[in-house]
């Protein structure tokens, strides 16, 4: 115990150790197998409704990751678009918040916590904010 705490600053114990008891047992491949799946269709659903909702819009990034970067050309700055879109429900975050430079306007979306349905439901909100 205390060679890990110099070691490693301390981390607890007990996550550690049910993190080996799921690695050990299987479940662990199990649940990454389970998430992997959830999150590319999570993903997959928000660049369609991307690509309906939001037209003329680009996708950045890997299929990784459970964020979309996506950046547009017309309409209001994105911390505008961030704002109304809370107001509506829908949290974003403006990729301007993340920039050192000055650029294109655009957002980052998390889909990780939300099903296909409501991600298609929020994308589309972000759409109509666009057209107004």
């Amino acid at each position: 115990m205390e060679a890990k705490r110099f070691a490693d600053l301390g981390n607890a114990v007990l996550p550690q150790l049910v993190l080996a008891a799921l690695m050990d047992g299987g479940a662990m491949e199990r649940h990454l197998r389970l998430v992997r799946t959830r999150h590319r269709r999570r993903r997959d659903a928000m660049v369609e409704a991307i690509a309906a909702h939001l037209p003329g819009a680009v996708v950045h990034g890997a299929a990784a990751g459970l964020h979309l970067t996506v950046t547009y050309e017309a309409g209001p700055a994105d911390t505008e678009l961030a704002a109304a879109a809370l107001a509506h429900g829908v949290k974003v975050q403006p990729l301007s918040w993340h920039a050192q430079r000055p650029g294109r306007p655009g957002l980052v979306l998390g889909y990780a916590a939300r099903t296909a349905a409501e991600i298609g439901e929020g994308v589309a909100i972000l759409g109509d904010l666009l057209r107004e």
